[in-house]
């Protein structure tokens, strides 16, 4: 059986609100079953799941936003739990492959900023294309990495004199996780003589979501007046 109970608590320190619906619902062993989550602040990106065993504290499954990958908690993942955010309002969480060990009690929870954690990116550097590349292919490869950031929720655009660039660009599919944070990596790759133009200016913005806002932090480099 997975009990799902209904109330509202506000946080008002965190601005946290929790709502849950107000029925049980019982699935066989071996099936999924979909539970759904309804909040009323447009402005809330952030949705979260919890889950409750008996006798036990809230323990934090996936964290959810309106504009990046979801985010799973150490024992949890997308092929037990799977999160679907419909809009800023909604989201479903359907449970695979029942087992006895999934009765407990589900919450879900909306927050305009990510709970008990601060996004910082500790570094964002650009390095120069190879010197190899450039006489073996006469292309030029700039890569952008940023580190040290937490959550998971990060976005890389490149911008040549100040103009976006998608063309040549790669971005890794999703973050590494290094320790207690993570980093990405983004490459752009042009040819070597747009690269060997001091007038050209390079840069990487990383834009993240921190309260109710997007930030960003921009990184730049100057192309190479060659010898």
């Amino acid at each position: 059986m997975l009990q799902i109970l209904r109330a509202t608590l506000q946080n008002e320190t965190i601005q946290v609100y929790f709502c849950w619906t107000s029925f049980s619902k019982d699935g066989p062993t071996g099936d999924s079953l979909t539970i759904s989550c309804y909040q009323n602040y447009s402005n809330f990106a952030y949705m979260f799941w919890y889950q409750q065993l008996p006798r036990s504290g809230l323990k934090l499954i996936v964290s959810s936003s309106t504009w990046s990958q979801n985010v799973y908690e150490d024992g949890y993942s997308e092929a037990k739990f799977e999160v679907k955010r419909q809009n800023t309002d909604y989201s479903l969480m359907t449970i695979k492959n029942l087992t006895p060990k999934d009765e407990a009690t589900y919450f879900c929870a909306a927050s305009d900023h990510t709970v008990g954690t601060k996004l910082t990116v500790m570094a964002v550097a650009i390095f120069s294309p190879s010197k190899q590349e450039i006489q073996q292919k006469s292309k030029a490869t700039l890569v952008c990495l940023a580190s040290g950031f937490y959550p998971d929720h990060l976005t890389l655009v490149w911008k040549v004199n100040g103009v976006k660039r998608t063309e040549g660009v790669g971005t890794d599919e999703s973050s590494t996780k290094n320790g207690s944070t993570y980093s990405l990596t983004s490459r752009l790759r042009m040819p070597a003589w747009e690269w060997f133009n001091p007038l050209n200016r390079f840069e990487c913005v990383a834009s993240f979501f921190q309260n109710g806002t997007t930030q960003s932090i921009n990184k730049f480099i100057h192309g190479d007046a060659g010898e």
